[in-house]
């Protein structure tokens, strides 16, 4: 069968299905996408009020996201993207902000709150990382579930003590993943100290949903189409079966046959729509993954916060609902508008977990007050005000959850090789992050072309 004749449908529009799409098409394939609302971007999502870009969920890159920064090239919009806008790393320590941005060893102690010994401990650190050798691979998680057996909050008191936790090491891994570090693995530190320490975090000039509908252009994307059911058509020839996809569009059920399903939604979506084609241990393990919630509070200034793109990190220890404060000034061009400024409240994860019955104005009320044990200055400059409550943000990164995935890998490949062609992908398999959500699709378009044996294209 030649490449042009093999056909593979994406369900789910987000950036994990539309980077696997992408490649798919890069590598020859025919791609259908289906997303079940009528935009994509999925959790990307952001709105655009009187000039302010608005984002329910942090938009925040690394430097060391180095496949996703080649890939805004690919696409085309590198002049509107890059490069990234540097971001000021600060935290909050008894009511006061200090920047914490770590380059090497010496700059721990400097850290307020770190006790001047713990920091000292910090030299296990490389060491530890060193014995750990390949374990720790951020493209393939699977290779720490030997390492997933203990929390970070576990982890860092015993290596480090708890003022080294508290104030550096949890903030750093739990920033964006909103996870508890009495919870989280503590795979999830280490790799992300792998990856992204000596890093600088940054932000895209323009909104992630301008990138992902970039994306779209040129790929076969269908808004609006709910995908029903998935089933497997038998083949008498010996080749692997093909597979029906019946969807609903435009009050009409319709149905088209694919040679490979990438499923690249929430992992109990995934679950509920292969059922009849994963096997019983599969939707065990993706009807398991837990997700956080997020609160987001973003405020539209009438001037600038801060003449540098901030985040203010606050730790647990605080007692604060504030996770983290983004202040952001407008620039011409960018996703503020020029001489205005904004503010991004992010609720920490225990109060997100509380405020999703909360009234929307208690919220409000509750993080407008403790942003001013954050930075007082801003309430004053308040244009307007919106609230996003995301009951599903970022899948959670318990301990087990690497475990997990070494299983749920070792169960497909098991499924690939008597001919399976159904694919599960998302930043549940890989990191709670934009970047993990991108190199999971991606992985998951390598895995569909490895067995269909479709050779790249120029």
């Amino acid at each position: 069968m030649g490449s042009s004749e093999q056909k593979v449908a994406v369900v789910g529009a987000g950036m994990a299905g539309l980077s696997a799409a992408w490649e798919l098409r890069k590598r020859g394939f025919s791609v259908t996408v289906l997303e079940r609302d009528a935009r994509v971007g999925g959790r990307a999502w952001s709105e655009t009020v009187e000039g302010f870009t608005l984002e329910p969920l942090s938009p925040i890159l690394s430097t060391a996201d180095r496949e996703l920064l080649a890939w805004i090239d690919e696409v085309g919009v590198r002049d509107d993207f890059l490069p990234l806008r540097p971001l000021l790393v600060s935290q909050l320590h008894r009511n006061k902000t200090s920047a914490v941005e770590p380059r090497s060893l010496f700059d721990f102690p400097r850290i307020p709150g770190v006790s001047p010994r713990q920091a000292l401990r910090m030299v296990r650190l490389p060491r530890l990382m060193r014995r750990y050798g390949d374990q720790i691979c951020f493209e393939a998680p699977e290779r720490s579930a030997d390492l997933d057996d203990r929390s970070l909050g576990d982890f860092g008191r015993l290596y480090f003590g708890a003022t080294m936790l508290d104030n550096w090491m949890a903030p750093f891994a739990t920033s964006t993943s909103l996870g508890d570090e009495n919870e989280t693995s503590r795979v999830h530190f280490l790799r992300h100290y792998a990856r992204c320490f000596g890093a600088r975090p940054a932000l895209p000039r323009m909104p992630l949903r301008n990138l992902l509908d970039a994306a779209c252009q040129g790929l076969a994307v269908l808004t609006r189409a709910e995908v029903r059911d998935l089933g497997r058509v038998e083949s008498n020839s010996g080749q692997p079966s093909s597979i029906i996809v019946t969807y609903d569009r435009e009050e009409r059920e319709r149905m088209f046959e694919v040679d490979a399903v990438v499923l690249a939604t929430s992992a109990k979506a995934a679950a509920r729509l292969g059922a009849k084609l994963l096997t019983t241990a599969e939707r065990e393990m993706l009807a398991s993954v837990r997700y956080a919630p997020t609160v987001t509070l973003a405020l539209a200034l009438c001037r600038p916060a801060s003449w540098h793109a901030q985040e203010i990190r606050v730790p647990h220890g605080e007692g604060n609902p504030i996770g983290s404060v983004l202040l952001e000034p407008g620039q011409v061009g960018g996703r503020i508008p020029d001489g205005l400024g904004a503010a991004t409240l992010r609720a920490n994860h225990a109060y997100a977990a509380r405020a999703m019955d909360l009234p929307e104005e208690t919220i409000e009320k509750d993080l407008l007050e403790a942003l001013d044990r954050v930075a007082p200055t801003v309430r004053g400059a308040i244009d307007f005000a919106r609230l996003y409550r995301v009951e599903r943000a970022w899948p959670r990164f318990d301990v087990g959850q690497y475990r997990a995935i070494a299983r749920l890998t070792r169960v497909e490949d098991d499924r690939r090789r008597t001919g399976s062609r159904l694919y599960t992908t998302g930043d549940y398999r890989m990191d709670p992050s934009w970047i993990g959500a991108f190199l999971a699709g991606r992985q998951a378009a390598g895995r569909v072309a490895a067995d269909l044996r479709v050779r790249s294209t120029p």
